[in-house]
């Protein structure tokens, strides 16, 4: 049976999905590993990387919107639908490339495609009993970190990812070079390793506006803590080094292994 090996790039509209695949197809080709890209965003109109295969070649989220009259959420739920109704199209896709090559896959960001048996998990299975052994790629951006509140739900909104796909994930703390940390009220490696969430919880307390949910904010702490499964990289995507650091832990989370080339010294150039 043919393997193929891939990340599925995921996170919230804005957390910078494109940007960083843009980023791995340039450190790809300095690799001279055979790759593809895959858009399956059937609203980004505009990729800043070439794409391979495109769910808008079978559907976008104005058509649905126009055919269908839906909303811009009904009308993404309906086009991964209708991606899964017709998966074998990408598959297909995947299929005509050369044995060994790389996939990169843009996803869209609405937190409610990634629920258990939702759009996203559908397409997941179909890809995996094709034989492409994937890890999914969670990016959040650095910039909630400053804010508490925002910060905790970014990492629910994480673990929630993690339990619904039951895959191997990665989680990025994108733009990390666009904040400094006397912004923020921990030290980055705080925000990374989340040695003890309970800390940002007593920050919450210390707002009056949030200390009345003091119960809700400690159950939601705990859950995290309990856990204990969520962590992040933090990535500055100009940072080759940053890069090279997140291509090494893709390759080790999906079981792809480099045979001639070394990540560091290659991408470090």
């Amino acid at each position: 049976m043919t393997i193929w090996y891939g990340a599925l790039i995921i996170g919230a509209p804005g957390s910078g999905k494109s940007t960083f695949t843009a980023g791995l197809s340039d450190c790809y080709t300095q690799l001279k590993r055979d790759f593809m890209t895959i858009n399956l965003d059937p609203a980004n109109h505009v990729t800043p990387y070439h794409t391979d295969a495109d769910i808008q070649e079978l559907i976008t989220v104005e058509d649905a919107m126009d055919r269908l009259g839906l909303g811009p959420n009904g009308a993404l739920r309906y086009c991964m639908q209708t991606l899964s109704a017709n998966v074998q199209w990408l598959i297909g896709k995947i299929m005509r490339i050369r044995l060994g090559r790389y996939l990169l896959i843009d996803c869209p960001g609405q937190l409610e495609l990634y629920r258990s048996e939702g759009e996203m998990d559908k397409l997941i299975v179909a890809l995996e009993t094709a034989g492409v052994r994937l890890c999914a790629l969670h990016l959040t951006d650095s910039l909630y970190c400053p804010d508490p509140a925002s910060f905790v739900s970014v990492v629910m909104s994480t673990l929630s990812s993690m339990v619904a796909l039951e895959m191997p994930q990665i989680n990025v703390l994108s733009k990390a070079d666009l904040f400094t940390e006397a912004e923020l009220p921990f030290d980055l490696e705080f925000y990374t390793n989340l040695p003890d969430i309970r800390k940002l919880v007593d920050v919450l307390d210390e707002n009056p506006l949030l200390a009345r949910y003091h119960k809700l904010n400690r159950a939601i702490g705990d859950v995290i803590q309990d856990m204990g499964l969520v962590s992040f990289t933090p990535l500055a995507i100009h940072s080759k080094a940053d890069l090279a650091r997140l291509i090494c832990s893709i390759d080790k989370a999906n079981g792809f292994q480099l045979i001639d080339t070394d990540v560091r010294d290659i991408v470090l150039q």
